[in-house]
């Protein structure tokens, strides 16, 4: 547990708030740990009388053999594991539609106006505002953000696929990324669609890009979406693990 504090795939597994008990289990263990190891050696017998159940026989485990029986499943985890998401999962996940509305807890955007995006938000080399999936996705739940944003151009960036869902053209694709709340097992995808005025484009599956393009949103079935149109669009490398999530 210490080794995984300390190590840089922890924010892929736990958000920072919740890392801390990490760090205190590992203390904990080592304290154990260190307890056993002093004292393994210290023979105590029972001061009950009559047949008190235990084994006195000297049957205990050798403590070499202990501890290679631990570590040698322990390293072979750490080295083999590769700290990312099964790609069928993956797939799974990014191709659910969510309510903006419902998910206005994973943002906390102040009021925005022209003049805050203005003010607070830096610009791309063609004027793009530079602003995060979370926030754009977000902003289809909220009427204000949503007269604002329609018509400007932002820039962010995600991993790309295919779009599974109100796609009637079939020139779309999904921009999404894995955001958790706590931990790995509460993992959601934070989707938005990407239109494209000609061809689509060709990337492999779950490709990072930067995207810039005009925001637009669709009312369907009392849910809003956002959608971007597609103005350029370039491959990038992946985030490192801290910001892989954000």
């Amino acid at each position: 547990m210490l080794y995984f504090y300390q190590s840089v795939h922890l924010d892929a597994y736990l958000a920072p708030n919740f890392q801390i008990t990490v760090l205190i289990g590992g203390l904990a263990c080592s304290i154990v740990g260190l307890f056993n190891l002093i004292n393994f050696r210290v023979h105590t017998d029972c001061h009950h009388g009559g047949d008190c159940g235990h084994d006195h026989e000297g049957s205990d485990l050798n403590p070499i053999v202990a501890l290679t029986i631990i570590l040698f499943p322990l390293i072979f985890s750490l080295v083999k594991t590769e700290h990312k998401l099964d790609d069928t999962h993956l797939a799974k996940k990014s191709a659910q539609d969510l309510d903006p509305a419902s998910m206005r807890f994973l943002a906390d955007l102040p009021p925005f106006t022209k003049e805050t995006l203005e003010a607070t938000r830096q610009k791309a080399a063609d004027g793009f505002y530079e602003m995060n999936l979370l926030e754009l996705f977000y902003s289809a739940g909220d009427s204000e953000l949503e007269r604002v944003f329609t018509g400007l151009q932002f820039e962010t960036e995600a991993m790309l696929r295919s779009e599974p869902n109100r796609n009637p053209k079939g020139n779309r694709m999904r921009l999404y990324r894995m955001f958790i709340t706590c931990c790995a097992a509460d993992m959601k995808a934070i989707p938005m669609s990407v239109e494209f005025e000609g061809d689509l484009p060709i990337f492999e599956p779950n490709t990072w890009v930067k995207v810039g393009g005009e925001m637009r949103y669709e009312h369907i079935g009392g849910v809003t979406y956002p959608v971007m149109l597609v103005k350029r669009i370039e491959p990038i490398p992946s985030p490192n693990a801290g910001n892989l999530y954000k």
